[in-house]
């Protein structure tokens, strides 16, 4: 089972973790099975959100897009600020606590598949790169919105495939994102605003 933090969601924020039945039913589904994801969530300004995974099986996607958080992966440690882009690999221990005095607000993701490795590659992490400097993304903020209409669909075949497809939609994008990477940029809030009303 995907292991969540378990930090208390207040009402502006979200953790939307799928069914074990729904996560068999994605891991054979021929258009969801070769990449799906677990749990999804948005947590605005998480004070006290603290984590710590020796062992885990599945990838974990974090946006950063305001305040600060400490991160250790494999005994290495990181300032995570506003506009990076974090992936914690399967299997990589890691812990991460929210700044204490500018706590982090993140999109996340877990998710799972055969495809999951080499979407890795293809969105610039390595062995070695495990943060992207992306700075503000509009392009990204939709698409880990997009993952909340399963809010609306419910667990019906035709959203888990939509959601799924989302999963993948916004990992291709990821190196469209650093193409355009400019750390002064503010993100296009009529294009969120805009998603987020449809």
């Amino acid at each position: 089972m995907t292991k969540t933090s378990r930090w208390p969601v207040p009402s502006d924020s979200v953790r939307y973790v799928i069914p074990k039945p729904v996560i068999k039913a994605l891991s054979k589904h021929p258009l969801t099975r070769d990449l799906y994801p677990l749990a999804f969530g948005h947590y605005r300004r998480a004070a006290g959100h603290h984590m710590h995974r020796e062992h885990h099986n599945d990838h974990l996607l974090i946006y950063c897009t305001e305040g600060q958080a400490y991160l250790n992966i494999e005994d290495q440690p990181f300032v995570i600020s506003a506009g990076d882009l974090v992936l914690l690999p399967a299997g990589a221990a890691h812990r991460y606590t929210a700044g204490p005095g500018n706590p982090w607000t993140i999109h996340w993701v877990h998710y799972t598949g055969p495809l999951a490795d080499t979407f890795r590659f293809h969105m610039g992490f390595s062995d070695d790169v495990n943060i992207l400097h992306l700075g503000r993304q509009a392009r990204l903020l939709v698409d880990f919105n997009g993952f909340l209409s399963v809010q609306q669909t419910g667990f019906r075949a035709p959203g888990l495939v939509h959601v799924a497809n989302r999963l993948r939609q916004l990992l291709a994008a990821v190196p469209l994102s650093s193409d355009q990477a400019d750390p002064t940029q503010q993100p296009d809030l009529e294009i969120i605003h805009r998603f987020m009303r449809e």
